[in-house]
């Protein structure tokens, strides 16, 4: 017996509340069938009748007709119902706080072969947006510590809150079973410590999952060594390549 209780007090409270519910309403519906066999002429009827009555519907349709069996339907209404009530309140209440965690990007993402995007700019915006036009099947995590909520939910994006140089954010992200990495360099830093958090963030994505594709964005010369030893696969130097097109639209005018 003690084992049983055990194992009934380390269920979540809502499986426990629901077990009450359940037993409210069999243990009523048993009771009612034999106080009034005429009415109710079967067990489930009584149970039909007692969870009907506990949940303040009552379609009349079977109804007490002793004292006893009302003052049963009285006692009914006030702890079963109350218990549903309260059931049906905690399930709202835990959907409304799950919606709330995966808005504010502290659910862990749980599949398999998706893209991870760290950081939030103009850049990885656009590169979003195409790739959910151009790419709908592929599941994209994003990650970033400096937004409160996810910026793109209509996209069905899956939001991580949390600096990508941390291994359990990462992980959270299920960087292990990711197929694809994209860092995107840090607008909110200078150039080198920009580079230097990329170069982090490789680091810990390839030491969780060595065989994950890492794509990083660089802009600085001097950390591309770095980046290499890091194990990037391909860089993106925004710098050089910025710096490449104004110096040909500015030659195409000398």
């Amino acid at each position: 017996m003690r084992h049983y209780l055990f194992f009934y007090l380390k269920l979540p409270l809502m499986i426990r509340i629901l077990i009450i519910i359940v037993l409210f309403m069999i243990s009523f519906g048993i009771i009612i069938h034999f106080i009034e066999p005429k009415t109710f002429p079967s067990i489930f009827e009584g149970i039909y009748w007692a969870v009907i009555t506990a949940a303040t519907v009552g379609y009349g349709d079977y109804a007490p007709t002793t004292t006893i069996g009302r003052w049963m339907a009285i006692l009914l209404v006030l702890s079963g119902g109350a218990f549903i009530v309260f059931f049906f309140g905690h399930v709202a209440s835990v959907t409304f706080k799950k919606q709330n965690e995966w808005k504010e990007g502290k659910v862990m993402f749980t599949k398999k072969d998706h893209l991870i995007v760290v950081g939030y700019n103009e850049r990885s915006k656009t590169t979003i947006m195409k790739l959910v036009n151009e790419q709908p099947s592929l599941p994209i995590v994003l990650v970033d510590f400096s937004l409160n909520e996810n910026p793109l939910p209509d996209r069905k994006i899956h939001f991580i809150k949390g600096n990508a140089t941390h291994d359990s954010v990462l992980e959270k992200a299920n960087v292990k079973h990711a197929k694809m990495i994209l860092i995107t360099a840090d607008e909110n830093l200078k150039e080198a410590d920009a580079d230097m958090h990329t170069v982090l963030s490789i680091l810990i994505a390839k030491g969780l999952n060595p065989n994950i594709y890492a794509v990083a964005e660089i802009l600085t010369e001097e950390q591309k060594m770095n980046c290499i030893r890091a194990g990037v696969d391909k860089m993106i130097e925004t710098t050089r390549l910025a710096s490449k097109t104004m110096v040909d639209i500015l030659k195409g005018h000398i």
